[in-house]
């Protein structure tokens, strides 16, 4: 553990997935507010999301003064009855919102910023530029949700933020992501992004024959994806959990084979010619390292730019949810020799830079600046 074991850890979250993980390595966790999109603006299936992140922390309710009321007490309550000292944020900027303020009241507390390239924007940027050129839909004024962030922030002893971006300044603001997947590529320093915190499984041997198929969420509500995975003539291997009931029957009913559990990197890369998903970044990321072909359905924005960079790399492929002849490019993947060779090429180039352990250079880090707060108390 980065903090080592004199450290008394908390972790405060939002959603429940990782806490089993995390409560190997924490001396409390406790609920924290949760941000979400409002109804009108989710949809289980299809392209959707924002043009800009300004827009996506607008759409999970940041120019709303009741959850920031909410969001910023808790954290500073949590910050000051539990004496916190090294507050490590990912996708939290209410919780920076409050170590702001209390740093302005001479509170000795530094702030972490961590994530993806994607959610990590450099704090400094004069506002929030779109993702992609053809996705220009806004919902939410950057300057409203500033605003709004702003006169709240004032009861919290918060500093004027002069532009959204800053919402996400911290002493350490750590993107974890290959250059071609971090859209601040070109905004950031070399220190401020590390290698992405997935393992580098033994490189592909190009002898798999199975396609694997890794879908976390609602993909396979699409009809045509499910049709398109039940006939497809190859071996197949899965895990997909929250797919219903019906739907890993009928896939298992096909002969294909779903696991219980992730599958290790190691596995997919022996076993895979292959990997089918939706473009989630980790995924995107071992593929990448593995030397593997991808196809991908994205569901959301973010999704939308990873394939897109994955594809101008030359190793992947993609498609829109519903596409009627999804079978015919998924095989069409399976037998794209040239992209398979870019995959291979692309992979040595990746593996020669990535640290033998991506985690232990977070931890590095991390523990430099908790030996420095050390210091100070």
């Amino acid at each position: 553990m980065a903090l080592g074991a004199e450290a008394t850890v908390i972790a405060a979250l939002g959603r429940d997935v990782y806490a089993s993980e995390l409560a190997l390595f924490c001396t409390r966790m406790v609920k924290a507010p949760l941000l979400r999109r409002p109804l009108h603006l989710r949809a289980p299936l299809g392209p959707v999301g924002s043009a800009t992140w300004g827009d996506v922390l607008g759409g999970l309710g940041l120019g709303d003064p009741r959850k920031l009321r909410r969001g910023m007490a808790f954290w500073r309550k949590l910050i000051v009855e539990e004496d916190i000292s090294l507050l490590i944020a990912d996708l939290a900027p209410l919780a920076l919102c409050a170590a702001r303020g209390l740093r302005e009241e001479g509170w000795a507390i530094r702030t972490v910023n961590l994530g993806v390239g994607y959610t990590v924007p450099p704090p400094h940027l004069p506002a929030y530029p779109p993702y992609l050129a053809d996705f220009t839909r806004t919902f939410f004024p950057e300057e409203e949700t500033r605003d709004a962030i702003n006169r709240t922030g004032a009861a919290f002893s918060m500093p004027t933020l002069p532009a959204l971006p800053a919402l996400q300044d911290a002493d350490l603001s750590l993107a974890c992501s290959f250059p071609f997947l971090d859209p601040f590529c070109d905004s950031r320093t070399p220190s401020d992004r590390i290698a992405p915190l997935v393992p580098a499984a033994r490189e592909s041997p190009g002898s798999g024959d199975e396609v694997f198929v890794y879908f976390s969420t609602a993909e396979l509500c699409d009809p045509a994806l499910v049709d398109a995975l039940e006939r497809l003539p190859l071996p197949r291997r899965g895990f997909v959990p929250s797919a219903p009931t019906e739907v890993k029957a009928r896939l298992q009913a096909s002969g294909m084979v779903l696991l219980d559990r992730p599958a290790s990197a190691d596995e997919i890369a022996a076993r895979s010619r292959l990997i089918i998903h939706a473009a989630p970044h980790g995924t995107v990321s071992l593929a990448a390292l593995a030397g593997l072909p991808q196809f991908a359905v994205p569901q959301h924005l973010e999704q939308i730019y990873n394939a897109r960079q994955t594809a101008a790399q030359g190793i992947l492929a993609h498609a829109q949810p519903g596409s009627p002849d999804l079978l015919e490019q998924i095989l069409a993947a399976s037998e794209n020799r040239i992209m398979a060779e870019r995959a291979a090429d692309l992979s040595a180039t990746l593996r020669g830079q990535h640290p033998p352990d991506p985690i232990a250079v977070l931890g590095n880090r991390l523990h430099d600046l908790a030996s420095a707060v050390l210091a100070e108390l």
